[in-house]
């Protein structure tokens, strides 16, 4: 018996030279992906279908499979899990196979998923405005609960109606099962203006909370929080481009939606006792050297819109010394230097 197995082995191992051969093609691409380099969805299923041609029988094609399958999952999660669920209905029962050739990597993927549960998780994700079916869905998939954060890089829309509307929606947002931190956008009311938020002792800095929903946090601009580890400084606010539009239908829209002169002394007073050195940034709008300029409106003349508040900003980031900027607004998920754009993209924090 020993002696087939070995002519076995060898017959096989030529086979499997192959299969590594064929998967170290693939591998440029699974980093394009995770580097963002290919973000066309169609392109990233012939990937993960051409993996799964190889995984189960190759070592490189199983690792770089979970490898992907993990970067997908606060991505794309349904995709993510969709192969996830074929992986493990093709490959998962390994019976004897001999470890050599074989290792079941989602098996990583299940712990991981395991010890997120366990452990809460942070994510972020920019805006929302108003609309949560995407949260909603990342909550099911996740299999989340309120002792896990999701940070919303402003817009979240919550603070927009107001009335008994406002009150219907909070309560539905409420039974969502995990927990918000809302930076300040320009589509939604201060909280600190409304007279029913109180400020709250939250991670190291204050948080404006309402007693009937405590899980919807909202950020106090100039706060640092100290998530996972990192001590984040919270900047939101911006300029509206949609202003006249929305005036002009008596839609909501408030003056005070860009930081005022009080906000940024409380910002740069902060930095000054933090010897402007701080781990992560979040805010809404971004410096004004790494505005996103293909994303401008056609119809919305750049001359006109007020942009004091990201000058400002670049002022800020040209004295900081920080490992990430995170920030929303710009309706595009890209990378530029250190500065990370969201908006419904779901990242790991």
């Amino acid at each position: 018996m020993d002696d087939l197995i070995r002519d076995i082995k060898k017959l096989i191992e030529p086979v499997h030279a192959l299969i590594e051969e064929a998967t170290s093609y693939i591998e440029p691409d699974v980093c394009a992906i995770i580097n963002r380099q290919i973000t066309d969805k169609k392109r990233i299923e012939k990937v993960l279908d051409a993996l799964l041609n190889y995984a189960g029988m190759c070592k490189k094609a199983d690792e770089l499979f979970k490898q992907l399958c993990n970067f997908l999952y606060f991505i794309y999660p349904a995709l993510a899990l969709a192969y996830i669920v074929f992986y493990l209905e093709m490959y998962n029962d390994s019976g004897d196979e001999d470890e050599d050739y074989y290792i079941n990597s989602i098996d990583v993927i299940k712990k991981v998923k395991k010890v997120m549960k366990e452990t809460p998780i942070t994510i972020i994700t920019g805006d929302t405005h108003g609309d949560f079916r995407r949260v909603e869905s990342m909550c099911a998939l996740a299999d989340t609960t309120k002792d896990d954060l999701l940070i919303i890089l402003g817009d979240a829309g919550i603070n927009y109606y107001g009335g008994k509307k406002e009150f219907q929606f909070k309560h539905l947002l409420s039974n969502l099962p995990i927990t918000m931190l809302c930076i300040h956008g320009n589509h939604e009311r201060r909280p600190e203006s409304l007279g029913t938020y109180k400020e709250t002792p939250w991670h190291g800095g204050v948080v404006y909370t309402e007693r009937e929903f405590p899980n919807l946090l909202f950020a106090k601009d100039g706060e640092i929080y100290e998530i996972n580890g990192k001590r984040c400084i919270v900047i939101g606010g911006a300029y509206s481009v949609d202003k006249e539009y929305r005036l002009e239908r008596n839609w909501g829209w408030w003056p005070d939606e860009q930081p005022s002169d009080e906000i940024k002394c409380r910002v740069e007073n902060r930095l000054n006792k933090e010897n402007w050195r701080i781990d992560i940034v979040l805010s809404h709008t971004a410096p004004l050297k790494y505005e996103p300029r293909e994303m401008f409106l056609d119809f919305i003349d750049d001359s006109k819109v007020d942009k004091s508040t990201e000058i400002w900003l670049d002022s800020i980031e040209d004295r900081l010394t920080y490992d990430l900027w995170y920030c929303g607004h710009y309706h595009t998920n890209k990378t530029i230097d250190k500065i990370r754009f969201l908006y419904n993209d779901f990242i790991e924090f």
